[in-house]
């Protein structure tokens, strides 16, 4: 099914204009609002039921946790990375600099947010900007609260107005800075807040049917800009320019990024580029290895990241096509392994095996110096914390715990390898998949290899 991404999407100056017509007006600090939601035919994309069962699943999760109360922080403002959570809750996000001076006058009404969510309740979306400063009738929420003139002494006084005490679960703990999370805690001394990190996961972790037609034409976009960048950059252009071809067909189809990386050398160190913006104006020349990975909220802020590699000119050396292909190979064959109702420590067995013929993977073969390695993790409205991880490691790369539930139909996950080889440089590929019920339907459809 194809989505009209002109309707999903629908455009702030649209909503603002909206939001003036129905005689929206500025209200006091601490104003509640109550609705029921957009109003009918409201292109936003998913329905109020689809927002109430996942309020549903989050009661449940906090319920098997033992927490009556919830609240998850945002931070959005000019940035993704911490968007997710609060976006996926209540469709909002705030759209400022993220450069709020750094004073406790204010709490960063244009960055921060939160959603609290109490025991049989329906979510709060709490902020500190005005009524006129929100897209209202895109929001998905219970009630909408301000808080002015600063959003962390009156949410914390709210808090303690609503008799919120005790322990309360914090999803979004490593959001705040340090002077916003001294100041909420200063007037807070009746909660415990305890960091849950996880609290989200699992009801996050099954996309329901409209969040898996989301995350097909995502991967139709991603596929279409991915392909544009390795043609640019193989044909000889600047990375800037791949670049730009990428960000052009994803902004075009009304999508978006978090940082598209393109990247080349004779002996390419680094699969990822480290400069500032993810590209520079260097051109690579014939025979270079080049890498591009895009990722970001690709569509309707849903996350994905595929990655390849080929070779400037594609025309590679023998080394240079063994690197390559043994890399989209093995990329491949743990996407292969993936089936449904397998535990992650069976899945971690059976990349141990696609290991052992790479002579790549945990500190590569002695003799030949070659070295890789090789993981999986999920995807939503953001990372989530956990991985897929090769052998029986209940730890993954980076500091990231091995998922604890059973691959089920409805996960979105993805597999990656890096390998490197002495004297011919690195590569690395990585695809996105949907878990279905027979095993795993592609999402990222760009050619693996480029000759």
């Amino acid at each position: 099914m194809t989505i009209d991404r002109r309707g999903f999407l629908k455009s702030g100056a649209t909503s603002a204009l909206f939001a003036s017509m129905a005689g929206f007006g500025a209200r006091a600090a601490g104003a509640e609002l109550h609705g029921s939601g957009p109003p009918p035919g409201s292109p936003i994309g998913f329905t109020r039921e689809e927002y109430e069962a996942r309020w549903s699943s989050v009661q449940a999760a906090m319920a098997a946790a033992g927490f009556e109360n919830l609240v998850v922080w945002q931070r959005s403002a000019g940035t993704y990375d911490k968007v997710g959570d609060v976006y996926w809750l209540t469709n909002f996000q705030t759209y400022g600099t993220g450069q709020d001076p750094p004073t406790d006058a204010t709490g960063a009404p244009w960055t921060f947010s939160a959603v609290l969510i109490r025991k049989g309740q329906e979510p709060e979306l709490h902020i500190g900007m005005d009524e006129e400063s929100i897209d209202r009738p895109n929001i998905v929420v219970g009630k909408i609260v301000m808080h002015k003139p600063n959003m962390m002494v009156r949410f914390a006084e709210y808090l303690r107005d609503a008799g919120i005490e005790g322990r309360v679960a914090v999803v979004g703990d490593d959001v705040l800075p340090g002077m916003s999370d001294r100041l909420l805690r200063r007037h807070t001394a009746q909660i415990e807040w305890v960091a849950t990190h996880q609290l989200l996961e699992g009801p996050q972790l099954i996309k329901s049917r409209r969040e898996l037609e989301v995350y097909r034409e995502a991967g139709a976009l991603v596929s279409s800009a991915l392909d544009a960048a390795m043609k640019a950059i193989i044909a000889g252009q600047r990375s800037c320019e791949a670049a730009a071809r990428a960000a052009s067909v994803l902004m075009a189809g009304g999508g978006g990024f978090h940082r598209i990386s393109v990247n080349h050398g004779p002996q390419m160190q680094n699969v990822l580029n480290k400069d500032y913006y993810g590209y520079n104006m260097t051109a690579p020349a014939a025979g270079d290895l080049v890498t591009v990975w895009i990722y970001g909220p690709i569509f309707a802020g849903y996350w994905m990241d595929p990655g390849r590699s080929s070779v400037c000119g594609a025309r590679p050396t023998a080394a240079q096509r063994s690197l390559v292909e043994d890399c989209a190979k093995y990329t491949d064959e743990m996407m292969r392994a993936i089936k449904p109702g397998a535990t992650p420590a069976e899945v971690g067995i059976h990349w141990a095996e696609i290991e052992k013929k790479a002579g790549y993977f945990n500190g590569g073969n002695p003799e030949s110096g070659n070295s890789g390695h090789a993981f999986g993790h999920g995807l939503a409205t953001s990372f989530p914390g956990y991985t897929l991880t090769m052998g029986a490691e209940d730890i993954g790369l980076f500091g990231y715990r091995r998922l604890s539930e059973p691959v089920t139909p409805g996960m979105v996950l993805t597999t990656e390898a890096f390998l490197s080889r002495p004297g011919v440089g690195n590569a690395g590929f990585e695809n996105n998949f949907i878990v279905t019920e027979t095993g795993v339907e592609l999402l990222d459809k760009s050619p693996m290899l480029y000759w």
